[in-house]
């Protein structure tokens, strides 16, 4: 068959059978930004280590590292400062936010609910979400539900686990706050939905069956209501429209289809952040004034060629997607352009002290019995080879695949697999019945059937029937590998990578099934990090000084990932940097 990969939908979809395209839990805000007064950038303070040029330069002249560090990138430049009188209108507040993603909205329904003034304004038409999972800790959701140990108390290990996941190059005080405080970020949030008649809810957790090395906790919280039936990959639109409402309802306002273009940052760009110049759909252009602070709200970067070359450049080569279309949630390939990044670094911010940022990617192309798994079967490289002990999340088997010849992975199975599914280690069903439901073994064959005649799957009779149409697999190699693995499964015992006997099941019994799936564009979703600040959310300049005014929530608050996203966390970027620190900065600003 042609080298397309077997369509999928997000992590949890798997569960319900999709082969589709579809997206996983992350924040995504919306809004535009730029700058006026040229700042540097930050040059050589924590920011010029990735990627970037080989070779020969423009013009002949060799690269070298001189010459890399110091170079001006186009996100460096700022635009040139609106004359006063194209300025047509003045707005203030006490707090201007820039953005309406859940980062943005949840900051504004915080500072509303905590006394102050609010106006939100976004480049889109709407309010934006991306995903369901909202993680926190010592929920009352939580304990309606029966988990009555995930306590901040009683998660020190696994979250020191995690950090250290992370390579310890994070700020460990914002992971800290999180854990600290997201319960009572999350039950204000519950509050709200309650009131506005939805139900919060709780993923199945993942119990790894080989020592607990990839258990994932059931601390992420979703939204559901007659409107919906998957609240894992569709409750957050839930919670978005509410918080407009919501925001409405204190008195806020929200202001859409305005696109931020700069920074306004008093005594010639080293004093205050006091405004942001906007400029409406009809091209005129506002200023909006805060008095307390102006928060950014914009999202990530992954849209921009030019920052992920600088800042993530192991993974520019899927980027597909320029950003800009400000209304988009679930898109891949590539999201927002960074354009709060630019403002900040524009009015002297720095970037965040990690370097390179975490880029955030899932993998979820072959089907797996419990959510956030890995395919338990045979993987296999181009070369016909194993490459890694398949039992791990699926997060994790992805960036191995990246290390395969053409991004590539291919399984074969047969039909005594399917007989094996189980359903989330004994629970049997999702929290409160809602979410992502445990298929049959029968309804998961009907899947994969349809899947062959899309062209998808492959199927045969025979294993060398199957392996002659997976294209680009070394096909004698793959024979081989195949006869070493069943002697594995017959022994019991995986003298190669001591994969869990509990998935050790011998490919023997006709007809098999076979696909391949490469990484690509389809499986990144965006990046995390990049403005540096402390952990009130205060940009930094780049001496670590707060810049006054200036504020920073969701997918852009820097140091909050070491090394990548691995989703053992399932929604901990919408529950920590999305709804808890935009819920207590709404605090601090509100009173």
């Amino acid at each position: 068959m042609s080298k397309e990969r077997v369509e999928k939908l997000g992590r949890r979809d798997f569960l319900k059978g999709a082969f589709a395209l579809g997206a996983i839990g992350a924040a995504g805000a919306a809004l535009g930004a730029c700058a006026p007064q040229s700042g540097d950038g930050d040059k050589g303070s924590g920011g010029g280590g990735a990627g970037g040029g080989s070779g020969e330069a423009e013009g002949g002249e060799l690269m070298t590292a001189e010459k890399f560090n110091n170079a001006t990138w186009s996100f460096d430049v700022a635009p040139e400062p609106v004359p006063e009188s194209e300025i047509t209108q003045t707005i203030t507040s006490e707090v201007i936010v820039i953005g309406s993603g859940v980062s943005g909205l949840v900051t504004a329904a915080s500072v509303l609910n905590n006394g102050g003034q609010c106006i939100l304004f976004s480049a889109g038409t709407k309010a934006v979400s991306r995903g369901g999972s909202n993680h926190a800790i010592g929920t009352k959701t939580q304990q309606r539900l029966g988990l009555v140990d995930y306590t901040p108390d009683k998660v020190v290990n696994h979250f020191q686990n995690e950090i250290s996941r992370q390579g310890y190059r994070i700020d460990c005080r914002k992971w800290w706050t999180w854990i600290n405080r997201s319960g009572e970020a999350m039950d204000w949030i519950t509050d709200i939905m309650d009131e506005a008649g939805y139900t919060t809810t709780l993923e199945v957790p993942y119990v790894d069956v080989d020592g607990g090395v990839f258990s994932i906790p059931s601390g992420a919280h979703n939204f559901y209501g007659p409107e919906i039936d998957n609240s894992a990959n569709n409750g957050e639109p839930l919670l978005t429209a509410t918080l407009e409402k919501y925001i409405a309802s204190k008195g806020g306002e929200i202001h859409y289809t305005t696109k931020a273009e700069y920074l306004v940052r008093e005594a010639d760009n080293t004093g205050r952040v006091s405004g942001v110049i906007a400029s409406n759909a009809d091209g005129s252009y506002v200023k909006y004034e805060g008095s307390k602070g102006i928060v950014l709200a914009t999202g990530d970067f992954s849209g921009s060629p030019d920052l992920m070359a600088k800042y993530c450049s192991a993974y520019q080569d899927l980027v597909s997607i320029e950003g800009g279309d400000y209304d988009a949630e679930f898109q891949f390939g590539g999201l927002m352009p960074g354009d709060g990044h630019k403002m900040a670094l524009w009015v002297g911010g720095a970037w965040q002290h990690t370097n390179p940022c975490a880029p955030m990617i899932g993998w979820y192309g072959f089907p797996a019995p419990e959510s956030d798994m890995n395919h338990p079967g045979i993987l296999l490289n181009k070369e016909g080879q194993r490459f890694m002990n398949e039992s791990s999340t699926s997060v994790y088997a992805g960036y191995t695949i990246q290390c395969q010849s053409d991004n590539a992975v291919y399984t074969i199975f047969d039909s005594n697999f399917l007989p094996h599914w189980p359903t989330y280690n004994g629970l049997g069903v999702n929290m409160d019945l809602l979410g992502t439901q445990p298929i049959s073994a029968a309804e998961k064959l009907v899947e994969i059937e349809a899947g062959v005649e899309s062209g998808g799957w492959v199927k045969g009779d025979s294993i060398d029937e199957v392996l002659a149409q997976l294209d680009g697999l070394d096909v004698e190699n793959a024979r081989k590998t195949i006869e070493r693995y069943n002697g594995f499964c017959d022994a019991q015992h995986d003298d190669d990578f001591h994969k869990t006997d509990k998935y050790l099941l011998k490919i023997e019994q006709g007809p098999f099934y076979g696909a391949v799936n490469t990484i690509g564009p389809s499986q990144f979703l965006a990046t995390c990090g990049g403005i540096r600040c402390n952990d009130e959310l205060a940009v930094l300049d780049k001496d670590n000084k707060p810049i006054e005014g200036l504020y920073v929530v969701g997918s852009a608050v820097g140091d909050s990932f070491g090394t990548f996203y691995n989703f053992r966390v399932p929604g901990q970027n919408l529950g920590m940097n999305c709804v808890t620190q935009p819920y207590l900065l709404g605090q601090r600003l509100g009173k």
